[in-house]
């Protein structure tokens, strides 16, 4: 409701204003609030009162209306002014309108006039009203994301004793007792604007506030920042890839993303930042790739594609014998352009060797494998030419002598499968992302990303691409009907595939067959 307050030295006139103010509070949100005979009295009330609107006389003695309006004014900068006056002279008209008052009345005031402007108050005063709640929801998401920034700049940078974390976490509506955690962090594309940071903590908020499995923060100038954790490790991956897949293909920016190891403690929280925010920093020099995930670049005896270099070293292995070991070290000790991508290559091929090794039937394995998934320890390995020569002269002779253990090189594996069964049913209308997700035994956002990034196409860009090179050869070589060339690649819809093809072709099928007939 809102509060109307009076200013009118003439105590008829101020009857008949109270009166018509308790009548039109039957219609609008208003309620009499009081009432004073001159400014100065006016002054001294409206303080404790702070009405929302005054409808004030301009010629009253001790203080006129329009003195009193700029004092009110200063007091209450947001209070909306009706002047009544029994003079229709233009200079105080156009004081009025300096003072920026919301109507100016003549005496006798008529019913509907005062019942017009108090309408247009209210409708400013809601306008107002909602303007200032959704500013002030602004500034509350704006501090709580401050809030939750400052809280996990702490947790990765290890700033914070465990029982202090599990309180915070409590009191952001998150438990962290028995679960395992991992760090998602995404290069964020904005221009550090005020604006920006809130539009896009919405659209986080909305996706993920509920969700109490997820922390994160939007508001750093380097990183969108996420805490992924729960009892089971399967489940924080598979919450890692579904937020990566959102924020690189949903979030309409440019976004590249970094998922840190799974760390079974909460002591691990800060190495899964660091290796998440180390791998986030080659992005656009040393790797392409919008999705990098630890855990698939030393995803053990895999070719992941997610690894920036295409080099399939469990198939190159099984062909190679020991007289290939100087060739093959040679091969392996080329430049890759810049010092950093180098030093990034070698880091790969050693931890892809070392998974090899691990995955083979032999019980004299070298002692560097104890560092298998030491990366620090790895790194400095390949800053030393010698050092790194070394190290491959040792383990590669060691991958020649027996047969690798075939669980490898899996991700090749899977791609070649998943496209195999793609291209053996694709016609089949009830085809999906998790249908061939299950085929190749990966959760559905797992597979996502290894297949988007294999083949630089998602599913169903994929999927559409091998209908509709059918479809193209069916209109050409065959005589069916359109509706039946649909259904035979995959469409119960007829309409729908016309469309497809149309956005796709930049033609209908039907002005496809004719052109290429």
């Amino acid at each position: 409701m809102y509060k109307v307050f009076i200013v009118e030295d003439e105590h008829l006139i101020r009857d008949s204003l109270r009166h018509q103010i308790m009548t039109l509070a039957k219609q609008y949100p208003i309620v009499y609030s009081d009432e004073a005979a001159d400014g100065e009295l006016a002054l001294a009330s409206i303080l404790d009162l702070r009405p929302d609107i005054i409808i004030s006389d301009i010629k009253m003695p001790f203080m006129d209306g329009l003195v009193f309006a700029k004092e009110a004014k200063k007091l209450l900068p947001q209070v909306r002014i009706i002047f009544v006056s029994g003079f229709d002279d233009f200079d105080y008209a156009k004081t009025a309108l300096q003072l920026q008052a919301d109507d100016y009345l003549l005496k006798p005031i008529k019913n509907e006039e005062l019942e017009q402007a108090i309408k247009t108050v209210v409708q400013h005063l809601d306008e107002q009203q909602a303007t200032h709640q959704q500013l002030s929801k602004e500034d509350d998401l704006f501090e709580m994301e401050i809030k939750k920034n400052h809280f996990l700049n702490h947790l990765f940078k290890q700033k914070i004793t465990i029982s202090e974390a599990f309180l915070q976490a409590e009191e952001l509506g998150r438990r962290f007792s028995g679960k395992q955690f991992c760090v998602l962090l995404a290069k964020t594309p904005f221009n550090q604007s005020f604006s920006d940071y809130t539009r896009f903590s919405q659209q986080l908020t909305k996706a993920y506030e509920q969700d109490d499995a997820v922390l994160f923060s939007s508001v750093s100038s380097r990183f969108i920042k996420f805490l992924l954790f729960d009892h089971d490790r399967e489940q924080v991956l598979e919450k890692a890839y579904q937020i990566a897949q959102s924020l690189v293909h949903g979030s309409g920016e440019e976004v590249a993303v970094a998922i840190g190891p799974v760390a079974d403690r909460f002591s691990g929280i800060s190495l899964s930042y660091q290796k998440a925010r180390d791998m986030l920093k080659t992005y656009g020099s040393i790797r392409k790739e919008k999705i990098i995930s630890y855990e698939d670049d030393i995803r053990e005896g895999e070719l992941s594609p997610t690894n920036p270099f295409k080099t399939d070293l469990a198939s190159r292995l099984a062909n190679a014998g020991k007289q290939t070991i100087p060739e093959l070290i040679a091969e392996l000790m080329a430049p890759q352009g810049t010092v950093e991508r180098t030093q990034m290559y070698r880091l790969f091929v050693l931890v892809e060797l070392l998974a090899l090794l691990k995955k083979k039937d032999s019980h004299s394995l070298p002692q560097i494998v104890q560092h298998a998934h030491d990366l620090d320890y790895l790194a400095a390995l390949t800053h030393e030419p010698e050092n790194y020569q070394t190290t491959l002269a040792e383990l590669l002779p060691l991958l020649t002598q027996q047969p690798i253990n075939p669980a490898m090189a899996k991700y090749q594996s899977v791609i070649n499968q998943a496209k195999a069964f793609i291209s053996e049913h694709f016609s089949d209308p009830n085809i999906s992302l998790n249908v061939v997700a299950e085929k190749v035994h990966l959760s559905p956002a797992h597979f996502s990303t290894i297949f988007s990034q294999a083949t630089d196409s998602t599913f169903i860009e994929y999927l559409t691409e091998q209908r509709l090179t059918l479809a193209k050869e069916l209109l050409l070589t065959t005589n069916l009907r359109l509706s039946e060339i649909a259904f035979d690649v995959g469409y119960n819809d007829p309409n729908y595939f016309s469309f497809l093809f149309k956005k796709k072709e930049k033609i209908s099928p039907k002005e496809y067959r004719q052109k290429n007939a």
